[in-house]
């Protein structure tokens, strides 16, 4: 593993919050609480509370479909929700077809919506809307494009004008169009023989404009997540925010895991035990999971530099260490 920026939180504020190892393991910076990570899919828990500001100022309705926001959306889609589009059941697939050669002739370089939104339109639905819950990389880029859309700016000036800006999360943005490592910890994979490669200079700059579309592609650092918990949880100033961001776990839909899935959040609730949030992301090069306990007031953040880092673990075992008496 060579780098981590891990925070333990209790009632809003930080028992822990540290950085750990490299950002990069060629020139061994260090990682501090000010460098910012890719979140990856931690991305679409945000794009959801952004998302639920705007039904609160009458902007969005989670039953509002894309007929009518979309110029030739295929009739399979026209009946696709917005709440179905943050909680994976659209019926559509996970990605694209990074097999077909319209999708290989775009990923060389960057490109926009006028050049992605087609080839996924082209998608074939996997189940008819609303009957199934499928994990989609390609909903939640149409759900970022839909909210531009019902905004007029592009999504991620909402979010910047909705969260980042009130919040004071200060270091979060969209991803580069140019992949640049300079101000932030840089991405690793495992090599053939174990070691781990800095893939920074490898990543094709399609990889990030698909990312940055609307399913992946917000980073920010460990200071930032703290930021958001707050506000998740109605600490101090941010007491309006709660009663807002409770309705994102009010109700979900089943997963194949048998836990549920919210407006852009994991969640199950335990026989008589807590309420437990959470989402995880992996990309190349990087791995991340946000994990909540609202009614203890706890959550855990592990931000990684590492492809093939799988943190729920990680998360578990702190969790063990700061909170459960038995095991220490």
């Amino acid at each position: 593993m060579p780098g981590l920026a891990l925070a333990l939180i209790q009632d809003g504020e930080p028992i822990y919050a540290r950085g750990l190892g490299w950002a990069d393991v060629g020139q061994q910076r260090r990682v501090t609480e000010d460098m910012r990570f890719a979140t990856c899919s931690i991305s679409k828990p945000l794009l959801c509370c952004a998302a639920q500001l705007m039904v609160e100022d009458g902007q969005l309705r989670l039953d509002q479909r894309l007929a009518g926001l979309f110029d030739g959306l295929p009739v399979a889609w026209q009946a696709i929700t917005l709440r179905q589009l943050m909680q994976h059941t659209s019926g559509l697939p996970k990605n694209v077809d990074f097999g077909d050669p319209d999708v290989q002739a775009l990923f060389p370089r960057n490109y926009g919506e006028a050049e992605w939104l087609p080839i996924v339109m082209r998608q074939p639905l996997l189940s008819p809307p609303g009957q199934r819950f499928l994990y989609s990389n390609v909903g939640y880029n149409v759900l970022a494009s839909a909210i531009g859309r019902l905004a007029g700016r592009p999504y991620e000036q909402v979010l910047a004008q909705r969260l980042f800006g009130p919040l004071g999360m200060k270091s979060a943005r969209l991803m580069q169009p140019a992949p640049g490592f300079a101000d932030m910890a840089a991405p690793h994979q495992r090599g053939p023989g174990g070691g781990v490669v800095d893939i920074g200079a490898q990543q094709p700059p399609g990889v990030r404009s698909w990312m940055a579309a609307g399913c992946g592609g917000f980073e920010m650092n460990l200071r930032d997540m703290i930021q958001w918990e707050r506000a998740l949880q109605g600490w101090g100033p941010f007491k309006p925010y709660r009663r807002v961001f409770e309705k994102l776990w009010a109700q979900g839909v089943r997963t194949d895991s048998g836990d549920s899935y919210g407006l852009g959040w994991s969640f199950k609730r335990g026989p008589g035990g807590p309420l437990h949030c959470w989402h995880e992301g992996q990309s190349e090069g990087f791995s991340a999971r946000f994990e909540r306990f609202p009614g203890q007031g706890r959550a855990v953040v592990a931000l990684g530099n590492l492809g093939d880092f799988q943190p729920a673990g990680l998360s578990r075992a702190v969790q063990d260490l700061a909170w459960n008496p038995s095991y220490r």
